[in-house]
């Protein structure tokens, strides 16, 4: 059968990102691991629940998850992989 899903991935570590923290850290005086701690630090205000940057790849596991004949229950469903990142409710 036909499934619907949106995946919605938030903040994703692509091949820009160390370019975009590089220059982040040298307008904050700080390195680019310093600049990632900051930013995504769970006790943080804008900070996730595991500390970093979603890579990109563990998007594509939720895609190929929900392609797959396993996911026959999963339809009509927002699926949020941002590491934990944000206190919204979806409904």
């Amino acid at each position: 059968g036909i499934t619907v899903n949106c995946i919605h991935p938030g903040i994703t570590r692509t091949e820009r990102t160390p370019g975009l923290l590089a220059a982040r850290a040298a307008q904050l005086g700080i390195t680019p691991e310093e600049v990632e701690r900051r930013d995504y630090d769970p006790d943080g205000s804008g900070g996730n629940s595991i500390g970093r940057m979603v890579d990109a790849d563990e998007v594509a596991y939720v895609s190929t998850f929900l392609s797959s004949d396993k996911a026959w229950a999963v339809t009509g469903e927002l699926i949020i992989a941002t590491g934990g990142a944000g206190d919204s409710v979806y409904y």
